[in-house]
């Protein structure tokens, strides 16, 4: 596929679709967040991962060779380093990638794909990656993902193929596994997956680390939208550091943009939009000039929502005078309100900034400056 140059944007054609530039003036992510890329391999000496890496010294089953291809890819998309040079950079450029190699040979080092996804939780993935399709669907595998969800960590896997076991029209057997189709630049499934054996769609294409050289290189594949969501979700852990599985999973499907060509193809038939997840739903009615308001006289305060997310059901008016550290609230709403009225009794003489923030996660709209004459 020729992705035209000018859609391209600074990291590629995907960031321009999923906003993650704008996703970035909120959170880049974390140290504290750790990616598992379970693959056969990570090139951990790559200079748009290396400084990412967290090193597992108890776990260096092999030496370097093709095998780490998929593997590098996946943790470049996921939480590659920005790279303004090589115009490159992950989801997730400030978290960290543990890469776990898991391998069907023997030896004393050498782990299955279950076992792998077990240690990935054990050396504290808080979000897994399995990038293997066709294996995830084996019965010891699923219980690995289940001892996850005792752990409260995230996969994200690929969709499962079309002969695949797994019917997630049945329900979800393992709560904390979010699978994804990937797709190209016209909405077309990269591989011919089961019907609605995916919970959402994401970008099939990427700028990825070149393996054994230098720069990076662009690549379609049907594992690559697995490392977007993964991304995204270690940018959503960032900002709410208590959140597990659940909240993880219900606020990517709910954040997502529908699209009817994904209609049938996945069960939210909706793409993965970073810049929604990690904005949250509420934004501010009008632009950003100052706002005066007088002290004695009520206010009315409104906002529009991006989408609708069960955990962000309360929104609070927030001032902060100059000079003080400190948020004041001044009154609270139900989301779908759309507008809330804030006291005179509450409005003293002052100037400072003002924001609307989600009252049971850590989501807000841009900072406004606010005078109260």
């Amino acid at each position: 596929m020729t992705i035209p140059a000018a859609s391209q944007g600074r990291f590629g054609a995907a960031f321009e679709w999923l906003g993650v530039e704008r996703a970035w003036h909120r959170t880049r992510g974390s140290a504290d967040v750790v990616i598992g890329i379970v693959d056969e391999g990570v090139q951990v000496d790559h200079p748009l991962l290396g400084p990412n890496i967290q090193r597992d010294l108890a776990h260096n089953p092999a030496s370097g060779g093709s095998h780490e291809i998929a593997g590098t890819h996946a943790a470049g998309v996921a939480a590659g380093r920005i790279s303004e040079v090589e115009r490159f950079s992950g989801v997730a450029p400030d978290a960290r990638i543990l890469p776990i190699r898991f391998t069907n040979g023997t030896g004393p080092q050498a782990l299955d794909l279950a076992h792998a996804i077990e240690y990935a939780v054990e050396m504290g993935a808080c979000i897994i990656n399995v990038s293997p399709v066709g294996e995830v669907s084996e019965p010891l595998v699923q219980r690995a993902i289940q001892y996850a969800a005792a752990r409260n960590v995230l996969v994200v896997c690929s969709a499962p193929a079309a002969n695949s076991p797994i019917a997630l029209a049945d329900g979800d057997r393992v709560p904390n596994q979010i699978n994804v189709l990937s797709i190209g630049e016209q909405w077309q499934p990269m591989a011919n997956c089961a019907r609605q054996s995916a919970h959402l769609a994401a970008p099939g294409f990427a700028r990825v680390p070149k393996w054994r050289g230098s720069g990076h290189s662009e690549l379609l594949g049907n594992a690559i939208g697995a490392a977007y969501v993964s991304g995204c979700a270690a940018l959503l852990k960032t900002l709410n550091p208590a959140w597990g599985y659940h909240e993880l999973k219900e606020h990517l499907l709910a954040s997502c943009t529908v699209r009817p060509e994904l209609e049938g193809r996945c069960q939210s038939a909706a793409v993965l939009n970073v810049a929604n997840a990690v904005l949250g739903p509420i934004e501010l009615v009008g632009d950003s000039r100052p706002v005066t308001w007088p002290s004695l006289s009520d206010a009315v305060l409104e906002w529009r929502l991006r989408y609708r997310a069960a955990l962000c059901a309360n929104v609070v008016a927030l001032f902060r005078p100059h000079g003080d550290a400190h948020w004041r609230e001044l009154a609270v709403a139900r989301t779908g309100a759309l507008k809330m009225t804030i006291p005179g009794a509450a409005l003293r003489r002052s100037t400072g900034t003002l924001r609307l923030a989600c009252r049971e996660s850590n989501f807000s709209t841009e900072e406004i400056a606010l005078t109260i004459a």
